[in-house]
């Protein structure tokens, strides 16, 4: 036999059934969104390998070459920590044998060339540089197709005048459109992450530090 329940009994019963359904809700919310959030994370931190995947890995200024950074580099973080700028980032597990090493992606944030990473490195791995013009990261090379400046569809002169070397590694035409000299350009990366040209940046940054099977993405 049913036990008879008074309205009060029945209203606290319904209330206590909507908390419950609520709090599933709210629950399955909260998974989702940590779910979006957590590719929203794999998806910015592989976005590097991916953009950089034909271009080369850009490591900070002073850095040795590859295999003997990555055999001195013992992944303290000092570099980043000494960045001014704080461009310099550390690669998490989808970078392979890189994970916790310095990288740039200037793409989204070029190197001002403070050159404390350097003096910042224990072990060697960057070497210290004692002028802006030693550094040597990598050289920007412009796709003329992209550039507004050089295929008319506009002016612009960003990248010649965030140079820091202006005038001698980025100098430019009677278009205003920008032409890099190699023996002066840095690769620092500031012309790349200024470019008005936003999908596919006009003028990139590219290394001889290749990629390889171990990074994922």
């Amino acid at each position: 036999m049913a036990e008879d329940t008074t309205p009060k009994d029945r209203d606290t019963g319904r209330r206590n059934f909507f908390k419950r359904v609520g709090r599933s809700v709210g629950q399955a919310a909260l998974g989702g969104g940590l779910l979006t959030g957590l590719l929203q994370l794999r998806k910015k931190r592989t976005a590097p390998i991916e953009a950089r995947g034909r271009l080369g890995l850009l490591r900070p200024p002073g850095a040795v070459d590859e295999a003997d950074f990555l055999a001195k580099c013992i992944r303290c973080t000092r570099c980043s920590d000494a960045c001014e700028a704080q461009c310099i980032l550390l690669f998490g597990p989808e970078g392979g044998k890189h994970q916790s090493s310095p990288y740039i992606f200037s793409n989204e944030k070029g190197c001002t060339m403070c050159l404390q990473c350097g003096e910042a490195c224990p072990t060697g791995a960057l070497v210290p540089l004692a002028e802006q013009s030693d550094v040597k990261m990598g050289v920007a090379v412009v796709d003329e197709r992209l550039c507004v400046s050089h295929n008319g569809t506009g002016v612009c002169g960003a990248c010649h005048t965030v140079c820091p070397l202006r005038n001698k590694a980025i100098v430019q035409d009677f278009r205003n459109a920008p032409l890099v000299d190699p023996d002066f350009c840095t690769g620092c990366g500031l012309c790349e992450e200024i470019c008005i040209v936003r999908d596919r940046r006009a003028i990139q940054v590219k290394t001889d530090r290749a990629w390889d099977e171990e990074v994922g993405v």
